[in-house]
């Protein structure tokens, strides 16, 4: 076998190898659900905040004995 058929089967095989492109494909996909992530991070981030603001207002209302739902009315 010469070096240019030597040559000629490395580029065929190099060329019908998929492992690479699968990576790349692979890697894009990573990518755009990380910036998706990131753009949900952003628009959902004061909201989700303001929640856990609230809940935390909630809970150290409810350990000061102060109760505005009173389950018996007039005591």
């Amino acid at each position: 076998m010469n070096i240019v058929n030597k040559f000629s089967v490395l580029i065929h095989h190099y060329a019908t190898d998929r492992i690479g492109a699968v990576a790349v494909e692979y890697a894009f996909l990573a990518a755009f659900v990380a910036i998706v992530a990131a753009v949900g991070m952003v628009l959902v981030g004061p909201e989700l905040q303001e929640f856990f603001v609230d809940t935390q207002g909630a809970i150290q209302g409810a350990g000061s004995g102060n109760f505005t739902n009173d389950p018996i009315p007039g005591t």
